[in-house]
């Protein structure tokens, strides 16, 4: 963490908990998916559909190709991002960091983040990637969802004190760099060719999957991730309960199978 970091943050937050108003327009900026993901996977679907006579200097075809691979390569990118935070250094959150003496705003509970590492922002990575995939055809709608991705998105989360401004900085950055790679049609055409084709197979079918790819990302993956961490303790539980049980003495084991009625 560099000085400016200390001082843009502490700065920010000096708003907070002042007025409770202010404080939960703030928290619904920064939890609300509906003005967070929905607001581009609108602008997703707005260009995704629009008329081929209004595609500005692109065909059709590629515009809804960048899209595609755009919210496709997000999953891997997230998955980075990840990984990332779990193997650099623990970067505490700014909030919990004692020496910054960080107002807490009146609306925000924010024990459920205290474990997690705040570098980088997997928040900056989605949204200024979805901005990017935007801007390579439309660059009066892709500097809107820019400059929306930082007065809405980001500036709230440090206020909150839940990020650094160098967390934001550098998600932005490898989200944009990860749209920015739909510049190159090869690799565009590696990651979209099989969906384009099941559309042309069975268009029922792919719009299926396009809506919960979709809706997937307007909800910043949520309900993927709930369903996956419930998976993960089922299978730890099953785990720890067959170790345990290996780990017993033979006797033991019997009588064990012998209540299953197991021979």
């Amino acid at each position: 963490m560099n000085s400016l970091d200390r001082t843009i943050v502490v700065f920010i937050n000096s708003f907070a908990h002042r007025l409770w108003t202010l404080d939960a327009v703030v928290h619904f900026l920064a939890s609300n998916h509906m003005l967070k993901g929905c607001v581009f996977i609108c602008v997703f679907y707005f260009f995704w559909f629009q008329s081929k006579g209004s595609t500005n200097g692109l065909e059709l075809g590629e515009r809804r190709q960048i899209l595609l691979y755009t919210l496709l390569i997000c999953i891997p990118g997230l998955i980075i991002t990840r990984t990332l935070a779990a193997i650099l250094p623990f970067r505490q959150r700014p909030l919990y960091d004692s020496q910054l003496h960080l107002h807490r705003a009146f609306t925000f509970d924010s024990n459920s983040l205290e474990s997690w590492s705040s570098f980088p922002s997997d928040h900056a990575v989605l949204f200024f990637a979805l901005a990017t995939a935007v801007f390579l055809f439309d660059r009066k709608i892709g500097w809107f969802l820019y400059v929306y991705a930082v007065f809405c998105i980001s500036l709230p989360r440090i206020f909150l004190g839940i990020h650094y401004p160098s967390d934001i900085l550098a998600g932005a950055l490898f989200g944009g760099a990860l749209a920015y790679s739909a510049r190159w049609p090869a690799l565009r055409s590696l990651v979209t060719r099989h969906a384009f084709r099941m559309q042309q197979a069975s268009p029922g079918l792919f719009y299926a999957c396009f809506f919960f790819l979709a809706y997937q990302t307007a909800d910043l993956y949520d309900p993927l991730r709930g369903g996956i961490h419930v998976a993960s303790e089922i299978v730890h539980a099953i785990l720890y309960t067959w170790t345990n049980v290996h780990s017993m003495e033979p006797n033991i084991v019997r009588q064990f199978l012998t209540v299953l009625h197991v021979q």
